[in-house]
């Protein structure tokens, strides 16, 4: 096992995680996370008793002896009780939202957007094997895919799965440019990828990405870096001055803003990274400068 691997596998994991192997501990957890959801309160806490009477067993030497393998790990003792732990809180609820079943799935629909590959009008979303896909139609190329929870699914029709992935994006971005890890909040390091297709009419056109990783669970988002750009405060100002709301257009609707050169880019080197995008709405144009600190820069007007 790689050094990596040993280092979050450890005895003491894998005790915890087998200790989630129970129906009684189980039970223990979601009364907890009952309490809370009947008194509106996070972290409410329930007594000894309390939380015997809400598990279904006898003996009190059973129940005392499931507790206590719980007991730090996922649920806490206070002076006030027994509450779940922040691991704990999560586990309950990723087991709620249906992490653990399979998400439905739906066949393609047409959504808005243009493919910055063959810049056809042809994209379609779809579910393929739990990832939510969006492709063109006409040259095949992935655009975008992304992992859904069953809960994302369960209760929402495919036009309103579809409109929340692309609100969900832009809430992740939200958080992945302020260097804070969307699944488990960690440190985020960025850097630039570059991606070059080898065939037919699009050899030699290079895209650049920001490659965003967690230090802590490793989880990867990849953003263009015109969105870097545009999700600069001065950008999204400048956008909405132009009748456009940068959070109402999914990301695959906001390619067409870097096929029709709306949102344009010139990189002039990858390592250190200097990069300038334009973005011209109605004859005026915002240009943004993107430096090795990987942040967007307004330049300043030939005005000022």
């Amino acid at each position: 096992m790689s050094s990596a691997l040993e280092s979050h596998v450890d005895d003491d994991i894998v005790d915890a995680i087998g200790s989630l192997g129970n129906r009684t501990r189980l039970e223990i957890l979601f009364a907890l996370v009952k309490k809370e959801d009947e008194c509106l309160e996070q972290w409410a806490t329930m007594s000894f008793t309390e939380l015997y009477e809400a598990v279904d067993l006898e003996s009190t030497s059973q129940f005392s002896y499931h507790l206590d393998r719980l007991t730090d790990t996922f649920v806490v003792e206070t002076s006030g009780g027994y509450r779940l732990t922040y691991g704990g809180d999560k586990l309950v609820r990723t087991i709620l939202s249906g992490a653990y079943e399979s998400t439905r799935s739906f066949d393609d629909v047409e959504v808005d957007g243009i493919c910055v590959f063959c810049e056809t009008l042809a994209l379609v979303a779809t579910m393929d094997t739990e990832r939510f896909v969006v492709r063109c139609g006409a040259c095949e190329t992935t655009l975008l895919n992304d992992m859904l929870p069953r809960s994302q699914t369960r209760h929402r029709s495919t036009a309103a799965i579809v409109d929340s992935v692309g609100t969900r994006i832009w809430s992740t971005y939200t958080l992945v440019r302020g260097g804070v890890c969307p699944e488990c909040y960690g440190p985020i390091d960025t850097a630039v990828d570059t991606h070059e297709p080898d065939t037919g009419e699009y050899d030699g056109r290079s895209f650049y990405a920001l490659s965003h990783t967690c230090r802590e669970c490793w989880l990867a988002i990849h953003m263009p870096i015109e969105v870097t750009a545009a999700f600069h405060p001065a950008a999204v100002g400048f956008f909405w001055e132009h009748g456009i709301s940068l959070l109402e257009c999914p990301l695959w609707e906001f390619f067409e803003y870097m096929v029709n050169e709306t949102v344009s880019t010139q990189v002039d080197s990858v390592d250190p990274l200097e990069a300038i995008v334009d973005i011209t709405l109605e004859d005026e144009t915002l240009r943004l400068e993107i430096d090795d600190s990987l942040t967007a820069t307004p330049e300043p007007s030939s005005g000022d």
